[in-house]
């Protein structure tokens, strides 16, 4: 944990560093080091998943953002906000990297779009998942079940959007929407963010490119494949938010979400860190694209969603 003394950087959680005040990162004997007046703490780069950058007046060496990217730490910049506005991941840090670029290349359209059609049914049951473990009741939510029952390959018939539509205005009331500039989207952009940036970290780990996604396919978009991948598990951080946010969005509240990756759920039977839920299935769906397996594990947020602390 950091010492007493540096209250102003917050440590959150397992892994996780946010540096929130004016200081100096650097680096020292691959070693993170994080100064602040004549005060100083170390912490080992293999102790370190994500730092998230989160103070308009720190200063970061070249060296120290040069081993953490090498490391395969991901690295979140915020703005004066606090809002994670990009993440810096290696180029390719895989062993086999044009072997995996390859087969990454050459996925068969099939499979992509059967993959997608699974992605969107997964998506719509977490939504119903939510809904049943909050226990919020709605005649509008059999039309979700119906909307996973007709999903198409490649979701011909956008039943993911229109899902989501029904999905929100049940979980957060009947005049919500998502271009709204309130707490509410506000944190549930936020949220979104931190599970893309570890999503894309996983993408880089694996020797694939995070701009070639499945579906998504904009040219401007650095991360189609992590908001492909993305799309089961935004209703997680849906959940945290109908909890814990009403009128306002507040650093406390960010700090606190940037814990979601700890938080427990149901994989298969089996409780695991959301972190390590990401991977398990997200190597499944590259495994499927690989033509290596044809079942994918079950997310099951029926059985709860035990937060990071409250287990």
């Amino acid at each position: 944990m950091v010492a007493a003394f540096f209250i102003p950087v917050v440590f959150m959680g397992w892994k996780t560093v946010i540096i929130g005040s004016e200081c100096t990162v650097s680096l020292t004997l691959n070693r993170m080091k994080i100064t602040i007046g004549n005060q100083y703490q170390n912490i080992p780069l293999t102790d370190l998943n994500t730092v998230i950058f989160s103070h308009d007046k720190t200063v970061i060496t070249i060296p120290v953002l040069s081993k953490l990217v090498e490391n395969n730490i991901c690295v979140i910049i915020c703005n004066s906000k606090n809002d994670p506005i990009g993440i810096f991941q290696p180029f390719n840090n895989h062993s086999l990297v044009f072997k995996q670029l390859n087969k990454q290349i050459n996925w068969k359209v099939t499979r992509k779009k059967h993959l997608w059609k699974h992605i969107v049914e997964q998506k719509i049951q977490s939504e119903l998942d939510i809904l049943k473990l909050l226990d919020i009741r709605d005649e509008n939510a059999i039309m979700l079940k119906t909307y996973r029952d007709s999903v198409y390959n490649d979701d011909q018939t956008n039943r993911e959007a229109v899902s989501a539509r029904l999905y929100f205005s049940i979980l957060f009331g009947k005049e919500f929407t998502r271009e709204e500039p309130t707490a509410v989207n506000y944190a549930l952009n936020y949220g979104y963010k931190i599970i893309a940036s570890y999503i894309s970290k996983c993408i880089a780990a694996r020797g694939l490119l995070t701009q070639l996604g499945i579906h998504h396919i904009g040219e401007s978009n650095p991360f189609n494949l992590t908001y492909d991948f993305i799309e089961p598990f935004r209703s997680i951080v849906d959940a945290w938010v109908y909890l814990y946010i009403q009128e306002t969005f507040t650093v406390k509240h960010k700090k606190e979400l940037i814990d979601i990756l700890l938080a427990k759920v149901s994989v298969d039977g089996k409780w695991l860190r959301l972190s390590f839920a990401i991977e398990k299935i997200i190597d499944s769906y590259i495994a499927y694209l690989n033509e290596g397996t044809e079942s994918f594990p079950l997310l099951e947020l029926t059985q709860g969603i035990q937060l990071y602390g409250e287990e």
